[in-house]
Order: C-alpha cells, then structure tokens, then sequence
C-alpha cells in the first residue's frame, strides 16, 4: 500500500511508526493541523531561501549566473525502432529547470538525477542556484516542499551520521518540529548530495550494511550508501553531482537515473563572464582575444574554475600578461600561474613569509586529502605553520575561506586547489634528502595507494605536471623549495611497470593516462608509454575537447601501429561549431577556398590534427556515434591527404551528411590517400553520398575492402554505387552489404550486381548476407557469377530467404566456377532437395570449394548420401558445417565412414551431437583416432 492510501485509511499517527520517539523533540505528527503543516512549510522555504542566497552570496567566484542551464541529457542509446538504425540524430539538451518535470503521463514519481562533470565546471554554482531559484518559486513550483543540501565533502568520514542529523543540521536554526513533519510527505523532499565521493572501498556496499531507518546512525559512506540505494526516503528524489571518476560506482547503485552532463563554457558565456570580471569592456575584450590565441588555453579556460583564476591575477588592464598567457598550456601552468602571481602581488608580509605560508598550506592539503578531509579547525591550520592571525590576510584569503555555518573552520576555495598543493607536496617534499631509486619506487606505490584513484586522480596529473623540466624553476620561485631529485625518470619507469604489468591493482583507463602525459608535455615520453599500447578503446558516452586534446597529444607520435576506437557520441565544447553548420546552404561548393575556411571547427578536429603528424602511425580508426557534418569531412580529408599509415577506417551509428560525405571523398581521392578499408556499420548514408564513393571507387587505386552493414540502402543508392564499382581502374576486391538491402529493391539489386561480377574482375569476396534476396534475386545473381570473368572466392549467402530453387542455380554456377573457395548458406530453407542439387555442382572436377557452411538449413539424413559422394570425390573440401539440422545416427554414420578414407581431406567438421547413440560416438571416436587433427 503507497503513502497516500496509508494516510487516507490509517490515519497520519499510524503512518510513521519507523521513529522511535526518544530523539524528536517535538509533537506527533497526528496533533499538527493542515494549516499548521503549511505554516510549517512555510517556514522552512523562507529559511532555505534566506540561507541560500547567503550561501551564494559567500561563494569565492560569482559565475553561477553566466553558466548557462542547459545540460546535456546523456543517454546510452541502443538500437531502437525510434530512429532509423537506432542513431541517435542530435544530442539532447534539457534546461536545469526543467531536470524534475512530471513525465509524459502526467505523473511525478521519485526520481534520481545525476549531474556529472570535471572539477571547475560549475556543479555545485548551477545547484545553488537551483536551490535559490526552488526557494522563490522559479523551478519546480509545487514538486517539492523541501530541498535538503548535503556537502558530501564535508561530511566528517569519521563520525557515524543519520539521516535524521542530516535533515535536523539544515534547520539548526530553527526552533520547529522538523523530522516528524518530513517524513509525511516523503514524495516532497529532494535531497541533494553534492560532490558523491569516488569511494573505492567496499564498506557500505552490502545491502544488509544499509541503513533504512532515519534515525539509525552509521559511517558516511554507508550513510551515501543507503540514500543512493533508496533504502532511506524511498519516495523522495535525489540530485547528486559527481565527477567522472566517481560515475561508474554510482551508477551501479542507481535504478535507472538521469544522467546529465554540465556543459563548460561557450564563447558567449565566456565573454559575459570577463566583462563581469573586468571594469572596462576594452580590457575585458583584450583578455578574450588573448585567450583565443592560445588554443590550449582558450579549452581550458572554458571551464569556470580556470576563467576565474585567471580574471582573479590579472591586472586590472590587462597589460604585461598577455605573453604569459600564451606560454599556458596545462592545467598545471594555470594553476601554478594563479599561485605565483598570488605571491608576487604580497602586500603587508614578506615574499620568505608568504612561500612559508604556501608550505604550510600544501602539508595541510595532503594530509586532508589522505584522510578525505576538506575542512580544517584552527589547531590543523597552526599544526601546519599557518597562524591564526593570517588567516585573515589578502594572501590567503585567495586560497582559503570560512567553511559555511562553521565558526573558525576553514576549507580550501575550490577542492581542485587542495588537490594542487597536495601535488606540490609530494613533488618538493624531499628536496633536500637523496633517495635510491627502490625508494623513489616505493613512495610512488603508496602515494597511488593513499589516494586511491590512480592515474584518474587530478592530483596525480597535476604531479606529473610539475615534474616536467622547464617548471622547476618557477616552483622554486613560487613555494620556496625544489623539485626533488629523481622523481621525474622514477615516476616515468614506474608508470611503464604499471602499464606493462598484467596483474596491476590499478584499472587503468586510456585517458586518465592521456591527460597525466598532456600534463607533463613530453613527447618522447608519451611515445614511449604508447608504444607500449596495442589497442585503445575510448568507450565513454561523453568527452571533452580537453579529453580529445589530450588524447590527440599522445598518439600523435606514437610510433607503433595503434588501433584506435572512439566513440563520439557526445563531444562537449563543440555545441556551439555545431550549430553554427546547422545554419550552412545546403550545398556547399567545395571548390571555393573561402567556403572551406568558414567551416566551424569539428568534433574530429584535434584528432585529425593528431593523425596528420608525420609520425603518427595509427592503422585502424573506428568512429562510434559520430555526426559527419561538412566541418568533419574536411578534417579528416586533410588526414588522407598526408597520412601514409592509416589503411582502416570504421564509422559505426553515424549520421552521414551529404555535405560531410563530399568533402571526405576528395581526401579519399588524393593520390596519396592509402586507405584500404572503409566500413559503414548501422550508418545513415543517402543516394548522393553513394555517388560520391562511387567516384572514389574509380580513382582511388588503394581501396580494396568497402564495408556496409545493417545501413540501409535504396536501390539507387547501390546502383550509383555499382557505377564505380564496374569502372575499369576499380580496384575494389571485398564488397560487404550485410543487412543492408531493402526488400522492394533486392532483386533490382542483385541485376546491378550480376553486372559488376562480370565488368570487375579483381572482386574476390561478396558477403549479401542477412538480405531477403529470395530466389529470383539469387537467379539474377547467378548471371553474372557463371560469367567468366567473375574471379569470386568467398560468396556469403546467409540468411538470405532461399529455398531448394535457389539451389539449382548456384548449382550450375559451382560447376563452371574455377575460384570459389567458400560458400555461406546459413539460416536458409534448403531442404535436402536443395542440397542435393548443390551436391551436383560440387561433385564438378573444377571445383576448388574448401570451405561449406549449411548451418540450420532444414537438414536430414536424406542429404547425408549426396554430401558423402562430394567428400568421396573433392579434395580440396577442409571445412563442412552441418550443426543446427535434424541429423539422425544413420546420416552421421554415412558421413563417418566416407571422413575415415584418406582421400578425403576434411579437418574441420561440425554436426549437432546431442541425440546420438553410443555406437555413432564409437564410430566418431575410430575417426578420431584415424585422423588426430579433425575436429568437431
């Protein structure tokens, strides 16, 4: 029975029996009034309200209100009959506002939202604004009575909470019964957990470890635990915020969640910040354009975090900056820029005081990091040289502040600065001592075991930054001490062991380790780690431009012949390019140079940037999800105009502009272009595109291999498509359309193909399986197969919709064919009428067949004979697949006794072995002995 039929025939007494009593310090809920439930509510939205606006008022950077509120819905987008071949056609977009609107049946059920993003994106600044937006009525007006925020940083990891301590610390300040009127509506109460911790032990984890009371007190993370799980509050919702690092634990804790991403800034988000920031528009607009002459920079300063550091240490013109600015290429850079420029800017203690006091702060911040604490009392501050008196100077108000409702407790700005000076800690701290290798080893070893995340870790990247060689002498400069000797090479060696060592604890992620080798800038370096890589598979729903950056920097060297996958299917920071190509005429003329230079930048275009290097030595590409619009086919154009290694190129569950498709088939064109596969799976290609790889078939004297599975095409798609193929300079050899025809157009298909079979003489393979070919589509085919210029080795019939008809025609086609080496009928209604007729060209001296798959093909023994006369005769036969037919023991024991000749050839053999008697498994083992290699 819900809560609503509970409180309608029980009684609001009965409701709540879960409580105790001897902690609420108040009244049943049965004695409050409906005027006093309301007046209660009140009460609470103008406290929240009051509070919130303080809390935002407080923050340490004011950019809530120019992050925009659209977030990015993320979606794990399978196949659905929705969208043609389940490709999702744009990304989705929801406003904050809107994240806990009633469904499409009218309903306002629980719900779990997750708000996901990197350190510095605006989480927390886009919550607190929600909570103020909730408290005056602006979003979600009647869904929720009250909002419960939850800092789960600052959550103390060593005490035991409740629920119920958690909801009584929001009202602190309020002398009202407070649990006993939540828990009546429980629907009503949205709690906010931000900042999910990336928990990596297992504590908490078991469902009988949970709590389900509210007044039942247990660890933090249990206490996480149980919220996540809606063990506690079932019927509420929750809005969590988290990083990346922590998503995968969470979302094996959820039931089917929101998941949301938070966009970083855009141009004009970027721009109204900085005219916030600055008093004149002049200076403003200088810091703009400066940052966009840096590419590097002007990613990176995309997120908030890295805008407000950097307006926070300018001087108020501007002037004197804008060389430095353009040497900033790392989040490391930007971090130590802010910290040193802080330090020149002293005012009222001397320069030794203030690198005595960023000491201090960076043994403060790893011992909180090492202990998940983020704030610290007074006696923390002292125990780490940093006297109370200070922590009201200008300097380190720039780096720490007042933690909220707290007296004399401190936290750091922004968790990322914490997790800097804990890199600079460990990066200086023995500075002064010689340590052997072994012991450089070991303190790496138990660093990545304090911290738990490994390479995920932001510290960890911001430790391999400062290890880079040409920052040693502004970190001397900068905290007072230098970088200790011997670490850069230790931590470079220990990172191959790791890599290289099967049996590491750590999970290492491809692109956790990108972004400590882009941290660190070394290229010889990044080559040596990925050439230790084969493959790298980058399945994520959503990436940065920093993460393609990143990316792209490492494999752009690497000298070994990498395989790489990516999947693109939300690239953040690249929305706006985008929808400016929304806008482009439809068709582009891309002869015209000016045209081309107006394109937006693509979604591809750090890594075509990356594959262009004349090192880089990737072989195979497989783009997942990838939108081609113009902007990306002229990037990757340019790819195949320089690039002498790539010879595979997948696009899977893409969208295939026209614009897009035209501007990479002149790439493909190029006469340097040495691309040898293409491969479309589940893509949406149109006519006109077709026309287009036509035009390189006929040009392009590399392509060997071109792949179309489960995209469908029209017949004039394939016909234009066949008009390349029948070129004389064609050099085409594997054609595959798997799932790729449509019914009303396969036999006219299957004419345009009998004509290729006869004009291309290098075609040796074709794959038309999972097509409704039927017989005449098949008879058509024949055509062209019996002509003798066809040279086809490998014929995929699978699937195909044929009966024993079909048979007769490829039976008179086996006995011309002087190539065909292996023949698919899988999944075809052959009957033995059908095999024997196949049987019949088999037989035929000039046949070569080695390989024969009749799989689940309607099989008896009344075939067995007519198959046992072809191994009797054929020599050249090594592989029969019979498994999924009705064979009996008589048909196998036929077989059996015409396998043992020697004459026969066969090694592999497969027949279903479920229903037969032992004296067939006796026969079968005779063979066996017979001939040792054959297998079953």
């Amino acid at each position: 029975m819900n809560n609503q039929k509970k409180r309608k025939h029980m009684g609001l007494a009965c409701t709540w029996s879960l409580l105790s009593g001897e902690n609420v310090a108040s009244s049943s809920p049965a004695s409050f009034s409906c005027k006093q439930l309301a007046d209660y509510r009140d009460i609470f939205r103008k406290h929240l309200k009051e509070k919130y606006l303080k809390i935002g008022a407080d923050k340490c950077y004011h950019h809530g209100k120019h992050i925009e509120s659209r977030l990015l819905l993320v979606k794990d987008h399978r196949i659905s009959e929705e969208t043609p071949c389940g490709i999702p056609q744009q990304d989705h977009f929801i406003d904050m506002e809107h994240i806990f609107d009633s469904n499409e049946e009218g309903s306002s059920s629980s719900q779990t939202v997750v708000l996901q993003g990197c350190a510095g994106t605006g989480k927390t600044a886009v919550v607190h604004k929600f909570m103020f937006d909730w408290a005056a009525g602006v979003v979600t007006p009647g869904r929720f009575d009250y909002l419960i925020y939850i800092n789960c940083r600052e959550i103390s990891p060593i005490a035991n909470l409740s629920a119920a301590d958690l909801i009584t610390n929001t009202f602190q300040d309020i002398n009202r019964p407070i649990l006993d009127i939540f828990l009546v509506y429980p629907e009503k109460i949205l709690f906010i957990l931000d900042g999910f911790p990336e928990l990596q032990d297992p504590v908490g984890d078991q469902e009988e470890d949970l709590s389900v009371h509210p007044q039942e007190r247990k660890p933090v993370g249990t206490l996480l635990y149980s919220f996540v799980r809606k063990k506690l509050f079932p019927e509420s919702s929750l809005l969590i915020t988290a990083q990346p690092t922590a998503m995968k634990k969470l979302l094996s804790l959820l039931k089917q969640p929101i998941q949301v991403e938070i966009l970083w800034f855009t141009d004009t988000e970027k721009r109204a910040y900085l005219l916030s920031q600055f008093s004149g528009a002049n200076t403003a607009m200088k810091v703009f354009y400066g940052l966009r002459e840096n590419e590097d920079l002007d990613i990176m300063s995309s997120l908030p975090i890295v805008s407000w550091m950097i307006c926070n240490v300018l001087q108020p013109k501007g002037d004197g900056d804008g060389t430095l600015l353009r040497s900033l290429q790392t989040m490391t850079d930007v971090y130590l820029f802010y910290f040193s420029k802080c330090l020149k800017t002293l005012t009222g203690i001397s320069a030794w005081e203030g690198q005595s006091c960023l000491w201090g702060l960076c043994s403060l911040a790893a011992e909180g990091l090492q202990n998940n604490q983020v704030l610290f009392a007074v006696s923390d501050l002292r125990r780490h040289g940093i006297g109370v008196c200070d922590t009201n100077c200008t300097f380190l108000s720039r780096f720490l502040k007042k933690a909220a409702g707290a007296v004399n407790v401190y936290t750091f700005l922004h968790f990322s600065f914490q997790e800097f000076l804990t890199a600079v800690f460990h990066a200086l701290k023995n500075d002064n001592s010689w340590m052997c290798s072994y012991q450089v080893g070991k303190m790496w070893q138990e660093i990545f075991q304090q911290y738990g995340k490994g390479f995920s870790s932001l510290m960890m990247q911001f430790l391999f930054g400062l290890l880079h060689k040409g920052k040693g002498k502004t970190v001397e400069t900068t905290f007072g001490r230098k970088v200790s000797p011997g670490l850069r090479e230790e931590l470079l060696k220990w990172t191959e062991g790791e890599i290289k060592d099967k049996y590491s604890r750590l999970q290492i992620e491809p692109m956790d380790l990108f972004h400590c080798l882009y941290e660190i800038q070394e290229e010889e370096y990044a080559k040596r780690i990925t050439d230790d890589l084969q493959s790298i598979i980058l399945p994520q729903p959503t990436y940065t431009k920093m993460d393609i950056l990143a990316m792209s920097f490492c494999v752009k060297s690497s000298h070994n012949h990498l395989s790489v996958s990516l999947k693109c299917q939300h690239l953040l920071g690249f929305e706006e390019e985008e929808r400016v190509s929304a806008f482009m005429p439809p068709a582009l003329t891309l002869n015209k140079y000016s045209q081309l230079c107006s394109l937006p930048v693509s979604r591809l275009h750090f890594l075509c940037q990356a594959l262009c290097n004349p090192y880089c030595k990737i072989k195979d590409l497989r783009l997942i999800f990838c939108h081609l619009t113009a902007s990306c086919g002229r990037d990757l154009s340019s790819v195949f105009e320089t690039n002498r290694y790539l010879r595979d190129l997948e696009f899977v569950k893409n969208t295939l502009e026209d614009s897009g498709m035209k501007r990479l088939c002149e790439g493909l064109k190029h006469p340097n272009c040495v691309l040898q596969t293409l491969r479309l799976y589940r893509c949406l290609i149109s006519s006109a595109s077709c026309g287009a790889l036509a035009a390189v078939l006929s040009t392009n004297k590399w392509l060997t291999e071109l792949e179309f599975s489960e995209t469908k095409l029209e017949a004039s798609a394939l016909k234009l498509l066949c008009e390349g193929l029948k070129h004389p300079n064609c050099k085409l050899q594997k054609l595959k359309l798997c799932a790729s025809l449509l019914p009303e157009g396969s036999e006219t298909v299957c004419k345009y193909l009998a004509f290729v079979l006869i004009c291309n003489p290098h075609l040796t393979e074709l794959d038309l399986s999972e097509n409704p070919l039927g017989n005449v589509g098949v008879k058509y085919l024949c055509v062209g197969l019996r002509h003798s210029n066809c040279k086809v080795e490998k014929l995929d019939l699978s699937t195909c919709h044929l009966t024993d008809a079909s048979c007769v025609e490829l039976s008179s086609f086996l006995q011309v064919s002087q190539t065909l080496k292996e023949l698919f009928m899988f999944a075809n209604v052959l009957g033995d009428t059908g095999v024997q007729h196949l049987c019949k060209g088999l037989k035929h001296t000039k046949g070569v067949i080695e390989n024969l798959v009749l799989a689940g093909c309607h099989l008896t023994d009344a075939c067995c004979g007519d198959l046992a006369s072809v191994l009797n005769r054929n020599e050249n036969l090594t592989l029969l697949d019979l498994s999924g037919n009705n064979l009996k023991d008589f048909g196998v024991q036929v077989l059996c006794d015409v396998l043992i000749h020697p004459i026969c050839k066969l090694q592999t053999f497969y027949i279903d072995t479920d229903h037969l008697h032992e004296d067939t498994f006796r026969k079968m083992e005779v063979l066996k002995m017979s001939k040792p290699g054959i297998i079953w």
